[in-house]
């Protein structure tokens, strides 16, 4: 029998057999994970390859004036193209031709400041509002207790009036007209 032919002719359980690899050898390569491991690789190097790319051509656009990442690669029309003929105020079609601080001028006018939604803005807020919360309850409570020991220490002081005694043992009336007094002022001062 002559020799296998390696060209066109071959025969199909020919090529499978050369296409096929022993056992011993597709265990040690470990086929599965080896292929995994490749495709890994060829993706990451895809992927770099591409933000390199991406890198050079957001670098020339910001020197050439566009503005990047704006989708295509050239200016519209702007103000300066008249409707009837289509053409700019140089006579020529198309694309517009601005110096850099031009092509600045217009972006600026043109530009609106996108704000990024923040994730955590709802929690934020949540927050400060229970901070301030926090604040009022701490400055009522110390109102509160600011006004208790003074009407603890008008208490103590009314008392100590009221306990005052002539050399015969009698309450001073002095300070019992001026208790009345003071008295009769509040109740006055709460109907006004």
């Amino acid at each position: 029998r002559p020799p296998p032919e390696d060209g066109p002719h071959q025969s199909q359980t020919q090529r499978r057999r050369n296409a096929a690899i022993s056992l011993n050898s597709f265990s040690s390569k470990k086929g599965h994970d080896r292929a995994l491991q490749e495709y890994k690789k060829r993706k990451d190097e895809k992927f770099q390859k591409n933000a390199t790319l991406l890198r050079e051509y957001q670098r020339v656009m910001k020197q050439e004036g566009y503005e990047v990442g704006k989708g295509a690669s050239r200016k519209r029309r702007g103000d300066d193209v008249d409707v009837e003929d289509g053409k700019d105020d140089d006579g020529e079609k198309g694309f517009e031709h601005k110096t850099k601080d031009g092509a600045l001028q217009r972006q600026q006018q043109n530009k609106k400041k996108r704000h990024k939604s923040d994730p955590l803005l709802k929690a934020k807020q949540k927050a400060e509002r229970a901070k301030s919360q926090h604040h009022s309850q701490i400055k009522l409570q110390q109102k509160e207790k600011e006004d208790e020991v003074k009407k603890q220490h008008d208490r103590m002081n009314r008392a100590k009036k009221m306990m005052q005694r002539t050399k015969r043992g009698q309450p001073l009336m002095k300070n019992v007209i001026g208790d009345l007094l003071g008295r009769i002022k509040s109740e006055v001062g709460e109907d006004a």
